[in-house]
């Protein structure tokens, strides 16, 4: 009894304890005393305290300076652009009633942040009035600002998604800071040698700099072994079809994709691998892009139904991996990694194990980017310089305590220089063997196949899996007890209704209109069908 209440003791100490733990060292000082650098960010703790202990020392060793950094977190990647288009929004409706003397109406909100209207060469019309195009034009030149200086940390889609509605700009308008300005001042950095544009056919930065990769990210499968023992499982989760297997029901973790940008970039992965395969066997590409589509979706049905939940963040899958309520999950790397790490035992074993499915994913960027309308744009420059340095890439992979590593938590990300996994920083690493550009050249990120479907992905899989669960898994649990009857499978991985030309045609078009009312309609229908689906499943299952 006693030792118990001493873990519980100190469980509790730690929790108490924790949040002043994490704080930056005394040198960052908060206050007037300082000059502050406001982020908007979905990263974590760990990253967020250690960066900003780093650069906050390294403010005041190179140029005697004290700065603080005001971190803004409303959520993860989709929660960001929710709240930066609402405070666009907002700096934009003032704007044009103060120019023009007219309200900002639904058409002007809509308009001014849309990446389909180019004012330079769009022509009014019925659909597109004047109004509408003058609107875009007045926000790309304005300096609008939403109080927040850096983007930091989220998907190279997401970063691309606010470039093409302005939100991020290759420099102030000075001219004098960003990356477009970074670029300048060290082409030498972004050479081929040191930080490509690309890599496994994933952008690792912006054509027009308007955002550039900071540390790399992979996907794979979090897992437990004990769980895996308990189960009856040998066979370690190395492909993502593994997770199909019935012996998992129950047991799979997942986050919903709607919510969380790295779960359904796991999941493109799936699609993607599934493509090549079909193109790989001899099949046209029209084709093998339309074949590998519904095999991966028939499998992402399977793979849901064995899940036990769709959680909104994605750190909560290795947490419960780890804690034995969960077998495995989809999860990026460094999570995976990060677990690991915190589960070792004395000898430095973990039951907590990660791993990459065999040419089973690209090697995408986790970028960085200048807000429209920074307040501190000179600071917010010196930040983006630091992090993209020799000095700021070694917190993403040094092991605690190693000269010019993290303090405190061993962050374990794969930097993006290239330069970094060199003969000299490997000893100080805390993954020494691991170099993601050679990992890269083991699968090659076709944009063409699944970028343009990405929204229509995170649509699809909500109203087939998210919104229908209760539904799904009574009739996956139906088909397992029966004994996996080849004609109950064949209607539950019905996928006619979200095959790869429904993808792209009404329901990407549906998603692209914008119009609320039209998308929830269409979500509810499908939600509809996946759940007589799923009854109808059930009771073949049940004859």
């Amino acid at each position: 009894m006693l030792p118990r209440l001493a873990i519980v003791l100190t469980l509790l100490a730690a929790i108490l304890v924790a949040p002043f733990w994490l704080r930056p060292d005394d040198a960052a000082v908060t206050g007037a005393n300082a000059e502050r650098l406001i982020v908007i960010s979905p990263h974590n703790e760990s990253i967020r305290s250690e960066f900003e202990r780093a650069f906050v020392r390294h403010m005041r060793e190179e140029f005697d300076r004290k700065v603080w950094i005001d971190w803004r977190q409303p959520g993860g990647t989709s929660e960001i652009a929710r709240y930066l288009k609402s405070e666009y929004a907002n700096a934009f409706a003032n704007l044009w009633t103060k120019e023009t003397g007219k309200t900002a109406d639904s058409v002007i909100l809509n308009a001014f942040a849309s990446d389909k209207i180019d004012p330079d060469t769009a022509q009014p019309s019925d659909e597109l009035p004047a109004d509408a195009i003058e609107a875009r034009r007045m926000f790309l030149e304005s300096e609008l600002s939403s109080g927040i200086d850096l983007f930091f940390g989220g998907g190279a889609y997401d970063f691309s998604k606010q470039a093409g509605a302005g939100a991020l700009v290759a420099t102030d308008v000075s001219g004098q800071y960003g990356p477009g300005a970074l670029a300048k001042e060290h082409p030498g950095w972004f050479s081929e040698e040191i930080m490509p544009a690309s890599a496994s056919g994933e952008p690792f930065r912006d054509s027009d700099w308007r955002w550039v990769g900071t540390v790399l990210s992979a996907f794979g499968i979090v897992y437990n072994r004990d769980s895996l023992e308990r189960l009856g499982i040998e066979k370690t989760p190395d492909a993502w079809n593994d997770l199909t297997d019935p012996r998992y029901f129950g047991e799979v973790a997942l986050a919903d994709p709607t919510k969380s940008g790295s779960v359904t970039k796991a999941i493109e992965m799936i699609f993607q691998q599934e493509m090549r395969a079909a193109l790989d066997s001899g099949m046209p590409e029209p084709e093998a892009i339309r074949t590998g589509w519904n095999r991966a979706m028939r499998m992402m049905l399977k793979i849901s139904a064995n899940s036990r939940y769709f959680t909104d963040q994605a750190s909560k899958i290795p947490h419960d991996v780890a804690q034995g309520d969960a077998a495995a999950g989809l999860c990026i790397d460094f999570y995976g990694r990060t677990f690991n790490e915190l589960h070792r035992d004395a000898d430095g074993d973990s039951r907590v194990q990660f791993v990459m499915p065999t040419g089973g994913t690209s090697i995408g960027a986790d970028p960085i980017g200048l807000l429209r309308g920074a307040p501190h744009p000179e600071l917010a420059h010196r930040f983006l310089e630091f992090v993209l340095s020799p000095e700021g890439q070694k917190i993403w992979n040094y092991r605690v305590g190693e000269p010019g590593g993290p303090t405190r938590i061993a962050l374990r990300r794969p930097p993006i220089r290239k330069d970094f996994y060199s003969a000299a920083n490997r000893p100080h690493m805390s993954d020494p063997d691991t170099n993601p550009y050679e990992i890269a050249r083991d699968f090659t990120y076709e944009d063409g196949w699944t970028g343009k479907t990405f929204g229509a992905l995170r649509f699809i899989i909500r109203c087939a899996c998210v919104d229908t669960h209760h539904e799904q898994r009574d009739a996956w649990e139906a088909i397992i007890e029966a004994g996996m009857p080849a004609e109950a499978i064949g209607v539950f991985a019905d996928v006619t209704a979200i095959d790869y030309d429904q993808a792209i045609g009404p329901i990407t078009d549906t998603l692209r209109a914008r119009d609320k009312l039209k998308e929830v309609e269409l979500a509810r229908e499908l939600a509809a069908h996946f759940r007589a689906q799923y009854r109808r499943t059930e009771e073949i299952a049940d004859r």
